[in-house]
């Protein structure tokens, strides 16, 4: 796993080599932070990109964080209806 600094924020993030000629970054809850790039993209290259987009992907994690600690957990009432198959 890599990793940059960005502020007092450290970013970490996978990285995906495959045959391909553009990069991207993906951001989510399950895997974090993933980058894919070609195979011939050098470490240094690679931290260099990581870091002019860290702005983007610090915006995204926190969005994300948002999100997670926004979701309560569904509470089951006694003779509460719940759908299935579509269908009350």
């Amino acid at each position: 796993m890599h990793s940059i600094d960005y502020g007092t924020e450290k970013i970490h993030y996978n990285v995906h080599r495959q045959n391909r000629q553009d990069v991207k970054i993906s951001v989510d809850l399950v895997d974090g932070v993933v980058v894919y790039v070609s195979e011939d993209v050098t470490d240094d290259k690679l931290s260099e990109l990581v870091s002019g987009k860290a702005r983007w992907i610090s915006e995204k994690l926190a969005d994300l964080q948002e999100v997670q600690t926004n979701v309560q957990p569904k509470e089951f009432v006694s003779g509460e209806k719940l759908p299935y198959l579509g269908r009350s």
